[in-house]
């Protein structure tokens, strides 16, 4: 029989998920998944017994677990995260999976809206003769990405630009996550405490993808390739637009969901 306090019992008697009970007490006493288990007798205190109801109102009302945590994992590695950035989704992968497809020694790398950071810092890490730099708009944001960067030791040049607003040079790849959600989309009213302007562009949901596609070319190498995630219905939109921009061999690539998310294509010589 457990003590009502214990680990063992919150978990069981939590209105949360049993899973992210778990994540918020491992977040709470410093605690392991392991620790979790082979200490679940252990039992709170009055005060962290307070601290861990408030985390569980927070996520009661709705507010996303990375963001209460401050960390989510993006290609096998923690990531900070924060209300200035996204939480990196698991099919944003495919996008790093795609850099490190067409990299090549000696390469550089531009990465468009970088947010946290998880694609440039994630490319750098798992193809480190890569040059690579990291924009947005956001000075918060950089501050996050920057943070990152250095807590996993990648050595990304950020710096802050609106899309290509402050770009001078061109690159072998160029690689954005930018907003894509239609703003009537009926899943943003389930993100609501994550950055709008990072989820959709208020507009059509492809005026940033617009902005990028016709104007990347003038910031790529010969023979340089352009890599953008976009919605699952987007894609036909997204391969339209890439063939009127002047791009070869336009492809686009589905998720693990099988859903089309990444398209790209490369400059006509």
């Amino acid at each position: 029989m457990f003590d009502k306090n214990s680990i063992a019992n919150l978990i069981a008697t939590t209105n949360l998920d049993k899973s992210e009970a778990k994540i918020l007490l491992g977040y709470l006493l410093k605690f392991s998944k392991v620790q979790l288990i082979t200490h679940d007798d252990y039992i709170l205190d009055n005060s962290q017994l307070q601290d861990f109801y408030e985390l569980c109102n927070q996520r009661l009302l709705g507010k996303p677990i990375n963001y209460i945590t401050g960390s989510r994992e993006f290609y096998s590695r923690e990531f900070k995260v924060n209300s200035d950035t996204l939480i990196p989704r698991p099919e944003t992968e495919l996008l790093v999976d795609t850099i490190l497809e067409y990299a090549k020694a000696g390469f550089s790398l531009l990465d468009l809206g970088t947010g946290s950071g998880c694609i440039a810092i994630s490319a750098k890490l798992e193809f480190p003769t890569l040059f690579v730099s990291a924009v947005d708009k956001s000075p918060k944001a950089l501050e996050v990405a920057k943070f990152n960067a250095d807590n996993l030791g990648a050595n990304v040049d950020f710096k802050q630009s609106d899309w290509f607003s402050n770009i001078e040079t061109k690159y072998d790849i160029i690689v954005s996550n930018p907003p894509y959600i239609h703003p009537k989309d009926y899943h943003l009213d389930t993100l609501s405490f994550e950055p709008q302007d990072a989820l959709t562009d208020f507009n059509d949901g492809l005026s940033c993808l617009r902005e990028i596609v016709t104007n990347a070319r003038n910031y790529l190498n010969n023979d340089g390739v352009l890599i953008v995630e976009h919605g699952y219905d987007q894609g036909a939109s997204i391969r339209e637009l890439f063939t009127k921009s002047g791009f070869a061999k336009v492809l686009t690539l589905r998720d693990y969901s099988m859903n089309e998310r990444v398209t790209l294509g490369g400059i006509m010589n």
